[in-house]
């Protein structure tokens, strides 16, 4: 149970993380931002949660990071621990998990702003988020191809 909880936070994850990072253009997941019509007090808070996230990540890269370089320093060992490894290998898990929570979190934050209304253009722009994140659009961001459409049909057998 606590991996499919862990699966559903990254999965949330990865599609907010979109709308955070694209330029305020207005194209992408800004342009539903822009849609919410946040007032005045919305908007502020909006950005003390985003200012917060921000803040949070990067402490949370910063212990990612160093756990990452003990791990390094654990392989290069004269004998390498594999115990050692093993729990370093789940501390660097775990925290990479509380990394996914902080957007997951911000994402409820936010949410909990919102009037009921905005709150179905804010999940819209998680959903286009999560779309673009792993391809749906027809372009497979990792190599710039384009990519059919995804289905959960099962592959035929020969």
């Amino acid at each position: 149970m606590k991996k499919l909880g862990v699966f559903v936070a990254i999965a949330l994850v990865m599609a907010s993380a979109g709308l955070y990072s694209q330029p305020a253009e207005g194209k992408g997941p800004r342009k539903f931002i822009e849609q919410l019509k946040l007032t005045e007090g919305q908007k502020k808070d909006f950005d003390k949660i985003h200012v917060d996230m921000e803040k949070q990540e990067i402490a949370q890269k910063a212990k990612n990071e160093t756990a990452r370089i003990d791990l390094r320093q654990l392989f290069k060992a004269d004998s390498p621990d594999k115990s050692a490894i093993e729990k370093k290998m789940n501390e660097i898990a775990d925290l990479e998990v509380q990394m996914h929570m902080i957007k997951v979190n911000s994402w409820f934050e936010i949410n909990k702003l919102l009037t009921p209304e905005q709150q179905k253009t804010w999940k819209k722009a998680l959903e286009y988020a999560s779309e673009m994140q792993h391809g749906e659009m027809g372009m497979d961001h990792r190599s710039g191809h384009s990519m059919p459409p995804h289905h959960e049909e099962p592959m035929p057998k020969k």
